[in-house]
């Protein structure tokens, strides 16, 4: 994927991927690292996603109704890690 990557760029590949992995894997739970070097402004990430941009992909997992886990990992501004799992703990929580 390119540097500089944005919400709409990544969505438009993300969810059709991941509609497909789930349609033929047919899985009884999903894991989900999401990782915040994906954010703008990450000192060695190179992709331009906002925190709703990244929350989305929570959000489209979580619509297909199968139990997860989310957890975290890379993310190299702190305060980005910091905002972005908050955000996405409070999209779990919904």
């Amino acid at each position: 994927m390119k540097s500089g990557m944005t919400d709409d760029a990544y969505e438009h590949i993300f969810k059709p991927i991941m509609r497909e992995v789930v349609y033929f894997y047919q899985p009884n739970a999903i894991v989900m690292q999401c990782g915040s070097d994906s954010l703008a402004h990450d000192k060695l990430g190179k992709f331009n996603l906002t925190l709703r941009g990244h929350a989305e992909c929570v959000k489209y997992m979580k619509s297909f109704g199968i139990p997860m886990i989310i957890i975290g990992g890379g993310g190299y501004t702190v305060s980005n890690v910091a905002r972005c799992w908050a955000y996405e703990t409070s999209m779990c929580l919904n």
